[in-house]
């Protein structure tokens, strides 16, 4: 019988984010450790449920440790990262002769001191548990580093975004894990790192360059046994870190620097495409006069530059600007505004009033609105999501808690206010809260990609829109200090 140590720790840093992530973030969306991990993850589609349904249906001898996540934002207190290690070195002693490690990441965490978060977790477990084979499930945006691959023994990753395969990498890595330890081959894991970085418009598995990229390494893993996984990572280029960029890394168990060479296509292609992978927005007074144009909708108006996923605040007036400037009736945008919602909730439904909404977490986001507005509706913000196997589901489960929230209505557009931010990633966040995404003429939608999965099967028509905000596609804008120069596109090279 097999004896495996599972844990985890998952976030994707913005660091040009002006907020810091805590302890407190983490308990809100997910801090377990033991039997709690098993009741919280088992049967929902994120990689944690897939890594145990492996390790159960293969009679692993398994000990579930420390196992976070929070939604993306500004650096990780250091403070988060000793509890959590200190809780797996506890687990550590108490479960001695491992089999295997295996950890669910994401591969962009950058702590206070510690800008490779990943690399400094396999570091510390390396340094405990010798030569134990270490396995790891990324994210498709982790920032790939040569420390990870020196201290970690096999990886896999997602190979969709929006991510809608996080159950199978999990399941992915956890027999790829079985099969080593069986097999008592220890694999070598190589990377490279082409000069580019990928904005999260351009990481879309589905569009060009990610679907050549994940074509050709589906291709080497077929052509070549050795390679036990080959992982596409477009990175996450709001993180200024010396690791950030798109990368490829392959685990063997054959000759490593076969395999390293076997790679070199693909970072030449990634190159290659450096364009592609930075699709820039579109000014927003250009496209709400062509979406003006179509006369039925359902219309997405799609604000990169306020990407909830991608850690920015959610509470930006871009899109609600330009709806009230082209007097767009029966539209929809949902904003973070806690403040907002606390002044809604000791009202009555149907009061009016002035309504600062908006623009309050910093000054990236657009202005604060000062609104006329009627009080709509006001409820808990809880929801239950009603596509069970999207890649929000693989975050929260099954319900979702937005906080107390309320919808106001100005000169028709809805605005629906949360108390917390909320990735716009299923329909039932609009619905439950008495708008129905169908019938309404433009939606507001604070993404990059993953809102796709929940959105794109409704949508009439869709423009992406250049708005102020800390996830602006334009590369351009953002104060590089750390990554490594030349880099594309940034530079010509």
């Amino acid at each position: 019988m097999k004896k495996v140590l599972i844990a985890g720790l998952v976030h994707e840093t913005h660091t040009f984010s002006a907020s810091r992530t805590t302890l407190v973030d983490f308990e809100e969306l997910i801090w377990l450790h033991g039997e709690d991990v098993l009741v919280r993850c088992r049967g929902d589609i994120s990689p944690m449920s897939g890594v145990l349904s492996v390790a159960d249906s293969l009679g692993w001898e398994y000990t579930t440790s420390s196992y976070g996540g929070a939604l993306p934002a500004g650096i990780v207190d250091d403070a988060l990262l000793e509890s959590w290690w200190a809780q797996v070195q506890q687990d550590l002693k108490q479960h001695t002769n491992l089999d295997g490690i295996l950890l669910v990441l994401h591969g962009a965490m950058v702590f206070e001191s510690f800008t490779d978060g990943e690399g400094e977790i396999l570091r510390r477990l390396r340094n405990v548990v010798g030569d134990c084979p270490i396995a790891v499930v990324l994210d498709l945006h982790a920032n790939f580093s040569y420390d990870m691959a020196c201290y970690g023994s096999i990886f896999a990753s997602y190979r969709e975004n929006p991510h809608t395969d996080a159950y199978a990498a999990g399941v992915r890595i956890a027999q790829l894990l079985d099969q080593v330890i069986t097999s008592k081959k220890r694999p070598q894991v190589t990377a490279i790192k082409p000069a580019v970085l990928y904005s999260p418009r351009g990481t879309a598995s589905a569009m060009e360059p990610m679907r050549t990229l994940l074509q050709m390494a589906r291709q080497l893993e077929s052509e070549f046994p050795d390679l036990l996984e080959v992982c596409v990572l477009p990175g996450f280029a709001y993180a200024d870190v010396p690791c950030a960029g798109v990368s490829f890394c392959a685990t063997t168990i054959g000759d490593p620097e076969q395999a390293h060479r076997l790679l070199q296509p693909l970072a030449e292609t990634a190159l290659q495409q450096a364009e592609q992978g930075n699709p820039l927005d579109t000014p927003i007074d250009q496209v709400m006069l062509e979406a003006m144009q179509i006369p039925d909708g359902p219309i997405g108006i799609i604000e990169p530059s306020d990407n909830i996923g991608g850690g920015t605040p959610g509470d930006g007036t871009g899109i609600l600007q330009a709806f009230i400037k082209y007097k767009i009736k029966n539209c929809a945008v949902i904003i973070s505004d806690p403040v907002a919602v606390e002044v809604c909730h000791g009202l009555d439904i149907g009061s009016e009033l002035i309504l600062p909404i908006g623009g309050k977490v910093d000054d990236f986001h657009g202005p604060t609105l000062e609104l006329l507005v009627t009080l709509g509706g006001k409820t808990d913000g809880k929801f239950s999501l009603e596509n069970p196997k999207s890649h929000f589901a693989s975050l929260v489960g099954r319900r979702v808690d937005m906080g107390p929230s309320a919808v106001v209505k100005h000169h028709g557009i809805y605005i629906l206010l949360t108390t917390v931010k909320t990735p716009p990633m299923d329909l039932g966040q609009l619905r439950s809260q008495g708008i129905i995404p169908e019938q309404l003429y433009m939606i507001g939608i604070k993404a990059a990609a993953a809102y796709k999965a929940a959105y794109d099967p409704i949508l009439r028509a869709s423009f992406y829109v250049d708005t102020p905000g800390l996830g602006s596609s334009d590369l351009h804008r953002f104060s590089y200090q750390h990554i490594p120069r030349p880099c594309k596109p940034l530079d010509k090279i």
